[in-house]
């Protein structure tokens, strides 16, 4: 972490596996609690960056495997660390593979990224 900061404030921001960006302004000020911010922001930057990078991927991958598969379901919405489709029954184990697929081949990591399908009528039966 102290190593991050340390690059952080050399370059002026940070950047994550991916080559994205972000610059962090507040490690530069003279004022010690926005400093403190700018330096908190840097210790979170690439991790949750990094998630981020993934996760638009990762839609990319889902959304092109569904166009290509030629079916009926559709990305709806994305809440957070969630993707929401809608599918009609005939095509939930076809579409539950593609998105499996797709999320875990969207980053070539050490750890293996951790998916979880699940159905329901409404957003509020799937979560259960």
């Amino acid at each position: 972490m102290d190593r991050t900061v340390r690059e952080a404030r050399d370059r002026g921001y940070t950047e994550t596996l991916f080559g994205r960006r972000r610059n962090i302004p507040e490690l530069a000020s003279t004022n010690y609690r926005i400093r403190q911010a700018g330096e908190r922001q840097a210790m979170n930057a690439g991790i949750q960056g990094l998630a981020a990078d993934i996760f638009k991927v990762a839609l990319v991958k889902v959304d092109r495997s569904l166009e290509q598969a030629g079916v009926a379901s559709r990305l709806v919405l994305q809440v957070h660390d969630e993707v929401i489709l809608e599918v009609p029954p005939d095509e939930r184990e076809q579409v539950q593979e593609l998105v499996l697929d797709g999320m875990h081949g969207a980053a070539d990591l050490r750890v293996p990224l951790a998916v979880n399908v699940s159905w329901g009528e409404t957003w509020c039966d799937a979560k259960g």
